[in-house]
């Protein structure tokens, strides 16, 4: 079976590929450990900033916010590529 790079699921399962070795690189592994560091940071932060300061809670909540949906994006893109990869297997056969 020839796979046709402009196929949806080839470019999915090609993209989840990507991510997954990025996330697995030096620089991936890096950039990583720099978010959970920061989302510790204000979530720490978080827990003894006074309850009156609304506007810094809401900075703190979206910056520990971020670094949890980037996360999400990157590992649904991950699972998107292996379901596209099943898939095309699913269609060999």
């Amino acid at each position: 079976m020839r796979l046709d790079p402009e196929d949806p699921k080839v470019r999915w399962a090609t993209f989840g590929r990507q991510v997954e070795d990025f996330l697995q690189s030096d620089i991936g592994d890096y950039l990583l450990r720099l978010a959970k560091a920061e989302e510790l940071e204000a979530l720490e932060a978080l827990a003894t900033v006074s309850p009156w300061r609304t506007r810094r809670i809401r900075e703190l909540q979206n910056k520990a916010l971020l670094v949890t949906k980037i996360q999400y994006w990157l590992g649904d893109a991950i699972a998107s590529g292996h379901a596209a990869m099943e898939q095309i297997k699913g269609d060999a056969e």
